[in-house]
């Protein structure tokens, strides 16, 4: 399997800490990442933008300077043992540093706090990676609104990162509609759910560069968007990684709904001999997983 060489870039869906124990598809396929990202990728940082921590104002980026980073449990009326879950990573202050750097080339306004890592970073990749005493991860907030364009820029401010084996992830959800997930659960996914998620795949693999950024940015005029949507942090995310992949064509990693939640994720600048995910022998029984 070839070694990219720049590091490629990844959209995914983290779902909640439940996902830490899934066995059927998503649990696939962050077993796969896992083995990915510490076998073939050995990325110097992971610098990964989540949908459950917003900046303030209108241009400002929020970048967490922890050498370790608190894990957050930031979810509600899960099993008392996700809220005992510890995870061996590390940050690194001086990669925060350089993305702060970055972004404040554009314009926008980035600064460092200790926050930690809430549940849309630790999650997935504790579920992706149980251990890593080794990458360090670097977690960085939306805005505080849903400016679709501002949030490729900074995508686009930090590609330079992966010049210099710096893994860019943008943590969200394909489809987010808590509001009405227990009235489709059960039922399969609603029309809206599926045709939003088929344009999100269009837009990621079928097309490269400003024109995918210029289809991205006017999903808002979508008609499936709000539905899909209610409030747009979760989309926020996937902006930022189409902005961070430039040129380089995208690629789905994983096709799976639970009701109003998709798990759909993407790569970009995949080299084409990539194994990708194996799906074959795994079946998702309908159960209540959120």
């Amino acid at each position: 399997m070839t070694v990219p060489t720049k590091t490629p870039v990844f959209f995914i869906s983290h779902g909640g800490p439940n996902l830490l124990d899934d066995q059927e598809k998503p649990g696939h396929f962050y077993t796969w990442l896992g083995n990915y990202i510490q076998n073939v990728l050995k990325p110097t940082a992971i610098v990964i933008m989540s949908a459950h921590w917003q900046g303030t104002g209108k241009d400002d980026i929020l970048v967490d300077i922890s050498e370790k980073p608190k894990l957050i449990y930031d979810f509600y009326n899960f099993p008392k043992h996700y809220y005992d879950q510890k995870w061996d990573h590390k940050g690194s202050p001086a990669v925060a540093q350089r993305v702060i750097e970055l972004i404040n080339k554009t314009g926008y306004k980035a600064r460092g706090l200790k926050y930690g890592n809430d549940h849309g970073v630790w999650v997935p990749l504790k579920r992706a990676m149980d251990s890593n005493p080794n990458i360090p991860v670097i977690e960085i907030s939306t805005f505080s609104h849903e400016d679709m364009s501002m949030h490729a820029k900074v995508g686009q401010a930090l590609a330079p990162l992966r010049e210099e084996g710096v893994l860019i992830i943008g943590s969200g959800s394909a489809v987010h509609n808590l509001r009405e997930i227990w009235s489709y659960s059960g039922k399969g996914s609603p029309n809206y759910a599926n045709e939003f998620d088929k344009e999100l795949e269009n837009i990621a693999c079928k097309h490269i560069g400003d024109e995918r950024i210029s289809k991205a940015v006017v999903l808002d005029k979508n008609k499936h968007y709000r539905s899909s949507h209610p409030t747009a942090e979760h989309l926020m995310p996937y902006h930022f990684a189409l902005g961070a992949a430039g040129e380089d064509t995208g690629k789905k990693l994983i096709h799976d709904f639970f009701a109003t939640i998709s798990w759909s994720s993407f790569g970009f600048g995949l080299p084409s001999d990539t194994t990708l995910p194996n799906y074959q022998n795994v079946n998702r029984p309908v159960k209540d997983e959120f």
